[in-house]
């Protein structure tokens, strides 16, 4: 029997030191700040006469919370899912877009090598044309012409029919001109 009074003992001697170690904790912490409110909170109630365990209201309520914020988080993956495919399909169209900007580009670096090449020719035939002619008579029809056509047709002529040509000019300032223009090299 005295063995069970000394266990009695024990248990309640050591269920007390806990709870006086418990509240010189809450104390020492700043949780309670007089006996009062250590009593309610070991008797569970709060200083309102709230319980200190969540009542079922508010458990509820905080399901629908989670609830909410998981369907929120599901709507966000699902956006950023669509937006990563969104960015694929807009690089794929950069991709496809950057390979006609450069097929066309080609084609008219193309286009304009042809359009050179055919200058060229025309020029050529020009050349030719009005070496044949007499100078008076090329001198009359580079009268009419602007002074740009007249420098890029001058310097593929042989020099004493270019000469020739110039010298028949109406216009003597326009003459000058032209001159100072081919010395500059300017066509």
């Amino acid at each position: 029997m005295k063995k069970i009074a000394l266990i009695l003992l024990l248990f309640i001697g050591l269920t007390l030191s806990f709870v006086a170690i418990g509240l010189v904790i809450l104390f020492a912490t700043g949780a309670v700040t007089s006996m009062d409110e250590a009593q309610a909170l070991l008797s569970g109630q709060l200083p309102g006469g709230e319980s200190a365990f969540l009542q079922s209201d508010a458990v509820a309520e905080i399901e629908d919370g989670l609830l909410l914020l998981q369907q929120q988080k599901q709507e966000l993956e699902q956006q950023i899912l669509n937006l990563q495919e969104d960015r694929t399909n807009l690089e794929a169209e950069k991709t496809t877009l950057s390979e006609t900007v450069a097929g066309l580009t080609q084609q008219s670096q193309t286009g304009s090598a042809d359009q050179a090449e055919q200058r060229a020719k025309r020029l050529e035939q020009l050349r030719v044309l009005y070496e044949a002619m007499r100078p008076a008579d090329a001198a009359a029809v580079f009268d009419q012409m602007p002074d740009a056509m007249v420098l890029e047709i001058l310097p593929l002529l042989k020099e004493r029919q270019a000469a020739r040509i110039l010298n028949g000019l109406g216009d003597d300032a326009r003459k000058a001109t032209l001159s100072q223009k081919l010395l500059e090299g300017q066509m």
